[in-house]
């Protein structure tokens, strides 16, 4: 064999090789990038949750406000009616 050929396979194998390696360390980067994303997605369903115990007591609060509110306004209309004299009474 001639240095081209010796020089050549020697190349293949030293590529090959180092194919072999990336290969090997994309595989282990894949498998922690799968676990960052499990972990992000707890950690989101986490803030859903607590996001969800912290709305309802505020949409509870808020409805009852409302609820108030309306009775307020309920309890001026009939007021309302019984403070303004008849035109042509006393």
């Amino acid at each position: 064999m001639d240095l081209l050929q010796i020089t050549v396979i020697v190349m293949l194998l030293v590529l090959t090789i180092i194919v072999a390696c990336v290969g090997v360390y994309l595989v282990f980067v894949l498998k922690e990038l799968r676990e960052t994303v499990k972990k992000a997605n707890s950690v989101l369903d986490d803030v859903q949750d607590v996001t969800g115990a912290v709305s309802t007591p505020i949409a509870t609060v808020a409805g009852i406000i409302s609820g108030i509110a309306d009775s307020l306004k309920a309890v001026k209309s009939v007021g309302g009616l019984f403070d303004n004299p008849k035109k042509g009474g006393k």
